[in-house]
């Protein structure tokens, strides 16, 4: 989720009322390679699901596209997909089992866990998990820097794999201010007067168009189920590791572009 969002998982009600219970863990769903217990903890409950999903080419940085997805119930798949076409899959040859083309719709095309098999091969799960660590103690660093800096805020909860933020030009900061509306608060989501929301809406617009247009970045903005504005969000993938440094120009570098705004 783009925001902060846990919910328990309960298989057993599930299966009481026959629901499906699947978890999508498109971008987060790579902490389950990681062994420190404050990141694989968000993803508790996951084993009693029916189904997980989660895309390595997001946080783990495999090939696009790689997507996963995962389910207990053997056999499923297959079950689903097949169309039991003779000329390509006939249960009489040797190794057919193995033949995993009619337990997806796509058929032979592209195989995805070759992606994902070669790069949990090459780094382990330490390395994998050092990886998603690595991301979330980078990502909270910048939840860190935008906290101590006047012309930014943060959108809703900060939320370990993206953090989602306003630029706040100074006559914008001066109205919250007047207003007495808190910008540095981490654990809460805060809540914008109509017509201020409507001004950053045009600011978070603006500059992202203006620093794309001057060819400094290219970050995107989008809405939040909170928020009335669209805000900035920034996540991290594959390998680059970004420094303190990194995120201090980011920030100076949105600032200098939007302070006229």
């Amino acid at each position: 989720r783009v925001c902060r969002h846990q919910e328990t998982i309960d298989a057993n009600t599930g299966r009481r009322h026959r629901i499906w219970v699947h978890v999508d863990g498109a971008w987060g769903g790579s902490a389950i390679f990681s062994q420190r217990s404050d990141v694989s903890n968000l993803l508790s409950g996951v084993q009693l699901s029916d189904s997980f999903t989660f895309n390595p080419h997001k946080m783990l940085g495999a090939p696009n596209q790689t997507t996963a997805f995962i389910t207990r119930h053997r056999g499923l798949l297959k079950a689903s997909n097949s169309t039991g076409a003779k000329y390509l899959f006939d249960p009489r040859k040797n190794g057919a089992e193995y033949d995993l083309g009619d337990s997806t719709y796509t058929c032979g095309r592209r195989p995805d866990a070759i992606k994902l098999w070669a790069l949990w091969k090459y780094h382990g799960r330490e390395g994998l998990g050092r990886r998603v660590d690595q991301k979330v103690d980078s990502l909270d660093m910048l939840v860190q820097l935008i906290q101590q800096h006047d012309a930014f805020m943060l959108a809703c909860e900060s939320w370990p794999f993206n953090v989602n933020f306003f630029y706040l030009p100074q006559r914008i900061r001066d109205a919250l201010k007047k207003r007495k509306i808190c910008t540095s608060n981490r654990q809460s989501c805060p809540s914008l007067p109509d017509d201020i929301s409507r001004d950053l809406a045009k600011v978070s617009v603006d500059l992202k168009l203006r620093l794309h247009e001057a060819g400094e970045m290219i970050i995107p903005f989008q809405p939040l189920n909170n928020q009335m504005a669209d805000c900035f969000r920034l996540v991290l993938a594959g390998e680059k590791t970004l420094s303190r440094t990194d995120f201090v120009q980011l920030l100076a570098t949105m600032d200098r572009y939007g302070r006229d705004f």
